[in-house]
């Protein structure tokens, strides 16, 4: 029979045994958390297929279809509309001639199409008697979810999209991807984390959140041809543009965003912040170099949003560039 001294120590030990393995398995659930979570964000697997690598035959004209939505949308908030504008936001600043999606809808309507399936459906002939462009891109969204609770949030946006040439039929590029945005436990304070829930409750807000990091993710990955047209028509190139913005930081009242831009000399430069803020002077302080900043206001009302730099030559034509790493995200007193 065990002493009462042996009874104890054993007892202790599973007690200590049952608290590491709880802990070991709670580790564990963590890294597949974590894991999960991660694996849908990041990079876009974006596959360009051999039709656009000839660059006389890459599209000048671009119309960006109305986006379908895969599964029921209980919530009522139409995620593949929204997505649909955000990524037409962020496209609008490549090299195509791009269509306002008001017309394209219109057009699309006056010709009797009006359900978004028979839409993606329809022959790339009829595409293009109806549109006109060269090309259209197709967007497929396959599931949306929004959810908050206890200290964790996370919104999400699974799709495919793709580029047909109507000219030839071709798929020119595609994707499928998912996009996370989620917040809780690496929040660094209760504060933080409580205000990401009550962001995350606004489903508009959160599902545009994702929209938007979805878009700017697959804009790295799109070839863009100004470079080609660039020395068709002689555009203003721009070589680089940096800034000091960083993913996930959330700037205040205060707090300067400063652009560096490389490009042709002698030329008037400037940057947007998204299409909130336009025109903000950039001076050349060497040949080639252009640099400039802007100071947030308490009275900002945004909430995030992509630096576009842009130099201007005295014939007017422009060249652009957005600076891809990240987004201007205020936290301003409108944002909470």
């Amino acid at each position: 029979m065990l002493s009462e001294k042996t009874q104890l120590i054993n007892n202790l030990m599973g007690h200590r045994l049952v608290s590491y393995s709880r802990i070991f398995l709670f580790l564990k659930l963590c890294i597949a958390y974590f894991g999960i979570v991660l694996a849908g964000c990041g990079t876009v697997d974006l596959e360009v297929h051999k039709g656009y690598m000839n660059s006389n035959m890459q599209p000048r004209s671009v119309a960006i279809l109305p986006f379908t939505l895969e599964e029921l949308d209980p919530e009522k908030v139409s995620p593949h509309e929204l997505f649909r504008t955000c990524f037409f936001n962020y496209f609008s600043y490549l090299g195509y001639v791009d269509m306002p999606l008001e017309t394209i809808d219109q057009k699309l309507k006056q010709a009797g199409l009006t359900d978004t399936n028979k839409i993606l459906e329809s022959s790339h002939n009829k595409l293009r008697e109806i549109l006109g462009v060269d090309a259209v891109i197709r967007g497929r969204v396959l599931s949306a979810s929004n959810f908050t609770g206890g200290i964790h949030a996370e919104t999400s946006i699974k799709a495919k999209i793709d580029m047909l040439d109507l000219r030839t039929g071709d798929i020119l590029w595609e994707t499928e991807h998912r996009e996370m945005t989620y917040s809780g436990i690496l929040s660094p304070t209760i504060v933080e984390i409580i205000q990401d829930q009550m962001d995350n409750v606004k489903v508009h807000q959160a599902y545009f959140k994702a929209a938007e990091m979805f878009s700017l993710n697959i804009m790295k990955e799109i070839p863009d041809p100004a470079d080609s047209w660039n020395e068709e028509i002689h555009l203003p190139k721009i070589t680089s543009i940096e800034t000091n913005l960083k993913p996930n930081l959330k700037l205040n009242s205060n707090d300067r965003i400063y652009v560096n831009m490389k490009g042709d000399p002698g030329l008037t430069g400037y940057f947007d912040i998204g299409s909130w803020k336009s025109n903000i002077p950039l001076k050349e302080i060497v040949p080639g170099l252009y640099t400039g900043s802007y100071t947030i206001k308490a009275s900002d009302d945004v909430s995030s949003s992509l630096i576009i730099g842009t130099l201007k030559n005295k014939n007017g034509l422009t060249g652009k560039k957005f600076y891809k790493d990240g987004m201007a995200q205020f936290n301003t007193p409108s944002t909470h």
